[in-house]
């Protein structure tokens, strides 16, 4: 007894690309929000002219430290500036969650400004074991 035809049918997969498309499009979309909240940490500063090592990885530094040239402390442009107690939490903070490292921080100081809060800065880090930090210049 045969229940059907004896000819084998040849299923053709379609392959929909309308997702994929969708997919590359929002993945676009999300680094190029990423790298402008990058760059929102940066803060115009007059960095100092010195000819140092080029290390193409401070665009990765995940902790910027900006010293405005009248000593004032920006972590993130959109907050503002904190003050020193703010910066020690945040430290404390990032280093129990186990997010900072010596080689990504990164302290950008202007070059008018005073060594007094670089200073501190240094200091609180130290006091959280971190004995090296990059620190931001312009090149000749």
């Amino acid at each position: 007894m045969a229940f059907g035809s004896s000819k084998s049918r040849v299923i053709v997969p379609i392959v929909e690309m309308t997702p994929m498309i969708d997919i590359i499009f929002l993945l676009i979309i999300f680094f190029m929000v990423a790298a402008q909240f990058a760059q929102q940490a940066r803060v115009d500063l007059n960095l100092p002219l010195e000819n140092g090592e080029q290390d193409e990885s401070l665009q990765d530094s995940s902790f910027i430290i900006n010293i405005l040239d009248n000593g004032k402390i920006i972590i993130d442009s959109t907050e503002g500036e904190i003050s020193l107690v703010v910066l020690e939490n945040r430290i404390r903070e990032e280093v129990v969650q186990g997010n900072l490292t010596w080689d990504n921080i990164l302290i950008r100081a202007d070059e008018n400004g005073t060594a007094g809060t670089m200073n501190k800065v240094f200091h609180l880090l130290n006091k959280y074991n971190f004995s090296a930090a990059k620190i931001a210049t312009e090149s000749n």
